[in-house]
């Protein structure tokens, strides 16, 4: 039994009060599928807006008068707030109680939803997406916690593998809802249209949910070192998604490692910390499962972006089917992600992590052979494949991290998945913006530089493949760790 921090003292003595009776309330059968449901509905939100997003960029750029570079930010500022937001949402969700985070983030999001067709300008719109990120990290690190605080362990991997339907629900709807609205209609009535589903994920968490879950109510907030993570992972952020842009973004990323890193040792030094530093280096389950994840994401995050390019620029599909075709990946996240979970609960959650990150690497490996020659029916098979390896890594891996920590740092845990998950997308877009400066310059995807945007594709899927080797490595570390590491 590792040795508790004051913090976790006081996190234990506030469970005999109130605090305990909070955590454990609603968490009867019916409850937790009630739990589930307005979880799920919340989920899908998110992914379907930033999945839409792309869609209705060209739209939104023409009616507010924007430039490409303030288009490109409208996304990087909304990941920028994710990765400032995710960590520190997930402790004040440890004092506040994370049913009153989630409504709040809930709040934030749908409110933005309805305001944002409304802008007179586009600082306007960045402004309100920034805003708009802020809340959806506070709903999905606080859904995380409830999902973990609430679910059986014998059951963890099945309860996220089901409430994982709606975030791919919402990756799979979005492209191709945002093509036939940019199509057919104004790109406002996307926007507005998320409202509806917001109140109603609201009013199933208000209403259906009872009680609250608060592990710290009496702790303080450690001030100083949510300003040191704010600081440092901003920096990092802003600098890694425009590093081509000069050196002083270089700089920016150096400042940010810099900064993470003197959070890191303030961390250690805190009583009560937004990240316990200490606790994560002792359970080796816990942090090889992070890495994971960080990986995980690193390696197949760019996939995406680079199936869309490869299906306008190089087969000369349209919008609309390219927005079907590549919603088969997470189409089939739909099916297989319960399952997933259900199976992580029977077989070992680390065991069927790994074979999803196995499986993961094979799609890479299909796609880093695609070209101009390639069928569709191939490239549909790349999709399937990674399709299948990402939904069999998501939910198991996630609650291979839940169920490692205890539940005084079931706030930390939630929020460090969702920082990972950022962080690794960040890594995924500079690997994928040196890559193409390097092939292609600044110049836009056209006919004559076809086959160099090609060689950039097969340079990253190669290196997307090897990372993804190294997380295999990781994953598969865990699993011995897991037989060796006393429980906490």
């Amino acid at each position: 039994m590792n040795a508790k921090t004051p913090c976790d003292k006081a996190c234990s003595d506030s469970e005999k009060g109130s605090g305990w009776r909070e955590k454990n309330a609603g968490t009867s059968a019916s409850s937790l599928k009630n739990i589930i449901f307005a979880v799920a509905t919340a989920q899908f939100l998110l992914p379907f807006m930033v999945a839409g997003a792309g869609p209705l960029l060209p739209s939104i750029g023409r009616d507010l008068s924007a430039s490409a570079m303030e288009l490109s930010l409208i996304n990087a500022l909304y990941t920028l707030s994710l990765a400032i937001v995710y960590l520190v949402s997930g402790r004040v969700g440890d004092i506040l109680g994370r049913k009153r985070v989630f409504l709040t983030g809930l709040t934030v999001f749908t409110c933005m939803c309805a305001l944002l067709p409304l802008a007179p300008n586009i600082e306007t719109f960045l402004l309100m997406r920034f805003v708009q990120a802020t809340g959806t990290a506070m709903m999905n690190t606080s859904a995380l916690a409830i999902l973990a605080s609430s679910a059986p362990a014998s059951m963890l991997g099945r309860v996220l593998g089901v409430a994982s339907i709606g975030m791919y629900a919402g990756l799979s709807l979005g492209p191709g809802l945002a093509s036939a609205v940019a199509a057919m209609s104004d790109w406002r009535y996307l926007f507005w249209g998320v409202v509806p589903v917001g109140v109603l994920a609201w009013c199933l968490m208000a209403f259906t949910v009872k009680g609250d879950w608060r592990d710290a109510p009496d702790s303080p907030f450690d001030w100083k070192g949510a300003i040191l993570y704010a600081a440092g992972i901003g920096a990092l952020s802003a600098g890694a998604m425009w590093l081509l842009k000069g050196p002083w973004a270089a700089g920016l990323l150096i400042a940010g490692l810099a900064g993470l890193a003197l959070f890191a040792w303030s961390e250690t030094r805190c009583p009560c910390p937004i990240l316990d530093v200490r606790f994560l280096l002792r359970n080796r389950v816990f942090a090889l499962s992070t890495v994971a994840s960080l990986i995980n994401y690193s390696s197949t995050f760019g996939v995406m972006f680079y199936f869309s390019l490869f299906l306008q620029g190089v087969h000369g599909l349209g919008i609309l089917q390219t927005g079907l075709m590549i919603s088969i990946q997470t189409a089939v996240q739909i099916f297989v992600a319960p399952g997933a979970g259900k199976l992580a609960d029977k077989r070992g959650a680390g065991k069927v992590a790994t074979a999803g990150m196995a499986l993961c690497g094979v799609g890479l490996l299909i796609s880093a052979f695609l070209d101009g020659s390639s069928s569709l029916m191939q490239v549909a098979a790349a999709q399937l494949v990674l399709g299948i390896g990402i939904a069999l890594f998501a939910s198991p891996n996630t609650s291979a991290i839940m169920g490692a920590v205890d539940q005084a740092h079931t706030g930390q845990a939630s929020g460090l998945v969702g920082a990972m998950r950022t962080m690794g997308m960040l890594f995924s877009m500079v690997i994928i913006s040196l890559t193409m400066n390097s092939f292609l310059g600044d110049a836009p995807l056209n006919a004559d530089n076809v086959d160099a945007f090609l060689e950039a594709m097969h340079v990253n899927f190669i290196l997307f493949g090897v990372l993804n080797l190294v997380g295999i490595f990781f994953s598969f570390a865990r699993l011995r760790a897991g037989r060796t590491t006393p429980a906490e």
